[in-house]
């Protein structure tokens, strides 16, 4: 129905198939990664954690600015952000983007995808703009 492991916009995107069908690509995040960002380039949890706040301040002010909605996805696994010593700092990070729920829709990728392909069939038919 979706991928979610294309790195690209901030926006869902529809990608064409081989066998002329699409699917709907999310965004999904090669920064705010603990792979890379922890294990590759040796982050602290503290500056994981603060580019996770950072990362969603500015993109909720460019979403407020430019009247748009954007998609920030954090890629988490247990066995690296998990562990006791960096979940405090994780823990900061995401109670600081909950303390905006009634700002920000806090969903899963699932909902997105559902929510994009009815917007975005509304305004795309392949490819093209259709205008209302």
């Amino acid at each position: 129905e979706y991928l979610l492991d294309w790195c690209h916009d901030d926006q869902p995107t529809w990608m064409s198939t081989r066998g002329g069908g699409r699917i709907l690509s999310l965004p999904y995040p090669q920064e705010l990664n603990d792979i890379p960002t922890i294990l590759v380039r040796r982050a602290s949890a503290s500056e994981f954690a603060g580019m996770i706040v950072d990362n969603f301040d500015e993109m909720r002010e460019q979403s407020e600015r430019h009247e748009q909605p954007l998609v920030m996805g954090i890629a988490l696994h247990a066995y690296i952000v998990g562990q006791p010593f960096r979940l405090r700092k994780l823990r900061r990070a995401l109670e600081h983007i909950a303390a905006h729920r009634d700002d920000v829709w806090l969903t899963t990728s699932g909902e997105i995808a559902a929510h994009a392909r009815t917007e975005l069939d509304r305004f795309v038919h392949g490819g093209v703009y259709v205008s209302e």
